[in-house]
């Protein structure tokens, strides 16, 4: 007799917990509601960068670099960014990094400029209408500051004539490679 009470017990047990959990789950992910008939339409949101007319989501800027870049040199280049899709977007360099053995610590000037011949690679000053974005440390560098952002349209884009500078006195035979990550979101 003693045997079936616990029996009774362990099964009145299994149910209560059976039934207690199907009970408080089912409704935690329901919901609905009524809405006026209307249309939804979907787009692209897609970011390219690189020469213009050839734009790609990844890009090697090789003509930002320079071999045996001494104190106080520069390397400079113009980079196209393009808005391949169907929907306006707001973008951004969101950073950059610096990375190395010796890490060199550049310094980084952006300018947007009207096109890319008005970046002459590892030239003077950028020429003809210009818009500094960023001057200050390569390591830094977020244009706009978060949360601001550029507004581009649909097949629009942007020039902007990246240019890292060299200090009096960067570290010797160092090697460095930086990258640019941009950022796009819907408007």
């Amino acid at each position: 007799m003693k045997h079936s009470r616990y029996w009774a017990l362990a099964a009145a047990s299994v149910v209560v917990v059976v039934f207690g959990s199907a009970q408080t789950t089912g409704a935690l992910w329901r919901d609905q509601d009524a809405i006026a008939g209307g249309t939804i339409t979907s787009g692209t949101l897609d970011i390219k960068v690189g020469p213009s007319g050839t734009e790609v989501n990844n890009y090697t800027l090789a003509a930002l670099g320079s071999k045996n870049l001494g104190p106080n040199g520069f390397s400079q280049a113009p980079l196209s960014i393009r808005n391949a899709g169907n929907q306006p977007f707001n973008y951004r360099l969101q950073g950059t990094s610096v990375s190395g053995a010796t890490p060199i610590p550049f310094n980084l000037t952006i300018t947007k400029v009207a096109a890319a011949a008005n970046c002459v690679v590892n030239g003077g000053a950028p020429t003809g209408s210009t818009t500094v974005l960023f001057n200050g440390p390569a390591s830094s560098a977020q244009v706009p500051v978060a949360p601001a952002a550029r507004l581009l349209a649909p097949t629009a884009n942007e020039v902007w004539c990246f240019r890292l500078a060299t200090v009096a006195e960067p570290p010797q035979s160092a090697t460095s490679q930086v990258a640019f990550s941009f950022r796009a979101d819907q408007t």
